[in-house]
């Protein structure tokens, strides 16, 4: 399905919900599958009491099942009488599902010129939020539907139709315009909500057990909750059982039965000691390091993932990198034909989801670690169903710049290109150069992924780590997930000590889905 149109009114009583039951009738007669979807009937209930992000994910899980075998979608936007949250959540839907916008309006005892002023603000803010306005409908006109055609004909955003009066939908249609929307086709995005959902989807499939050894932690302790209540994994903490009750309270949560406890004292941790010293006995390792590195509950959690009593491990709220990745490194090991790992954040913009990498592991990669980090990437794009169109980046686009930095990019994208003919890859571009079609076209116009790109690979830790803070913190309404760390044998996934709630929640899913895929 390649076209969504979102039936939005400018203001109430402008009869809208009842121009997108024409509109979807009027497309039915040109083509055969086509839908109707109405967010209000559908999941209205939720509207007054869900917090906007999960309620997104609802929209977009709902909207699929209806969109099930469809070429064409209408969406018929909120009318509330509380016009500003009404746009609010309208902006929303559209962000959430990638439409395009059919703007309804009416004069009410308005100028043509004043209504026109009203479509192409609403048209402008929009467009601020990467969606596009295709044609607007101009409903109960009356008699001066001449007036309001030369009016609109100055315009850039096409008009549907001019109806004189409500009760004559569908009978006004500018023909052309109509054969013209139920052809365009156009590549979508996987919107930031639609990306979560289908986390929390995949994640559901079949539960997994994932140990959080920063039991006590605050931010891990809701997280756990949140992860419980929505049904993404089993969560096992590992803290002192009164340490969470006192957390939990402080910040007003009731603890279910189903999240489990387990306190690493030193008598559980020592059922683990036998197996560390064989795993690491050519290291020296010895029963008193050992006793001693089981201490540490990341480790006890490492170990209980290594014998199965896990299935995964998220860890980072307040350890570093290295003190959750050391572990893992050293028991869990590679998986089968990996030579290094690297990791990725998945960055869920508002209208897109961009998998950077590597921002967390490799400090300084050779070419041949590079050209990995880009593969294992690509491979996890695919795997989450994300399109996959790989820019190795750098200070220059092209050749036009010089150097030691920009020759290993180089030679990096090179060596994907020999070792994996599938992968679609280009560089050294730009970071504006890849990710934005305007400035491709001058910079790298044939490039295969110039302004399309959607798989970034950094050329080193510093330049990866500095950029995708700095989208987090700075960008609007962006949810950065991960890192989640590639070509482990079994999931660990590292957090940044800065994670918010919902970043741990998405870690745990994503850790949930990697184990699945291990275990298939």
């Amino acid at each position: 399905m390649s076209r969504i149109y979102v039936v939005v009114p400018t203001a109430v009583g402008v009869g809208a919900p009842d121009v997108a039951k024409a509109f979807y009738e009027a497309l039915k007669s040109k083509i055969s599958h086509v839908g109707y979807f109405s967010p209000l009937q559908q999941v209205g209930g939720l509207l007054s009491g869900m917090e906007g992000n999960v309620l997104m994910e609802q929209v977009v899980d709902t909207f699929k099942v209806e969109a099930a075998d469809q070429e064409v979608m209408i969406v018929e936007g909120l009318v509330l009488e509380e016009t500003s949250r009404a746009q609010k959540l309208n902006e929303m839907i559209v962000g959430a599902l990638d439409a395009s916008v059919v703007l309804v309006s009416a004069p009410k005892g308005r100028t043509s010129k004043q209504v026109l002023d009203e479509i192409e603000i609403d048209a402008q803010d929009f467009s601020e939020l990467k969606a596009y306005v295709v044609c607007c409908v101009i409903n109960d006109v009356g008699s001066f539907s001449a007036d309001f055609r030369n009016v609109f004909s100055k315009s850039s955003i096409p008009v549907l139709a001019f109806t004189p009066q409500a009760s004559e939908l569908g009978k006004h249609w500018d023909s052309a315009l109509l054969q013209k929307l139920s052809e365009t086709q156009r590549e979508r995005n996987v919107t930031q909500a639609e990306f979560r959902s289908g986390l929390i989807r995949m994640a559901r499939r079949n539960l997994k057990r994932i140990v959080l050894p920063e039991g006590a932690e605050p931010r891990t302790v809701k997280a756990a909750l949140v992860a419980y209540e929505r049904k993404i994994a089993i969560p096992v903490l590992l803290a002192k059982r009164e340490d969470v009750v006192a957390v939990a309270e402080r910040q007003g949560i009731e603890l279910p039965l189903g999240i489990e406890i387990i306190e690493p004292t030193e008598a559980f941790a020592a059922k683990y000691v036998p197996l560390l010293v064989e795993l690491r006995k050519e290291k020296g390792m010895t029963e008193e390091l050992a006793t001693a590195l089981l201490k540490d509950p990341v480790w006890v959690g490492t170990m209980m993932l290594k014998i199965g009593e896990v299935d995964g491990l998220v860890s980072g709220a307040v350890h570093s990198t290295a003190d959750t990745v050391r572990p893992a490194l050293q028991v869990i090991k590679t998986a089968k034909g990996v030579k290094k790992i690297s990791s990725v954040f998945f960055m869920c913009l508002p209208t897109q989801v961009l998998i950077y990498g590597d921002c967390a592991i490799n400090q300084n990669p050779t070419a041949e670690e590079l050209a990995g980090i880009a593969i294992q990437s690509y491979d996890t794009a695919k795997a989450f169903d994300l399109p996959a169109r790989v820019a190795m980046l750098s200070y220059s686009t092209g050749i036009s710049g010089t150097g030691d930095d920009v020759d290993l990019v180089v030679a990096a994208t090179e060596m994907v290109k020999k070792s994996r003919s599938d992968i679609a890859i280009d560089g050294p571009l730009q970071y504006d150069a890849a990710t934005t079609k305007s400035v491709a076209r001058i910079k790298a116009p044939n490039s295969p992924v110039a302004g399309r790109a959607t798989v970034l690979i950094f050329p080193d830790l510093n330049a990866g780590n500095i950029t995708y803070k700095a989208v987090q913190r700075s960008a609007a309404n962006v949810i950065c997930v991960g890192p989640m760390l590639q070509g482990l044998a079994k999931p660990v996934n590292d957090l940044s000590r800065g994670a918010l709630v919902e970043d741990i929640v998405y870690t745990i899913a994503l850790t949930a889905i990697q184990a699945q895929s291990i275990e298939g």
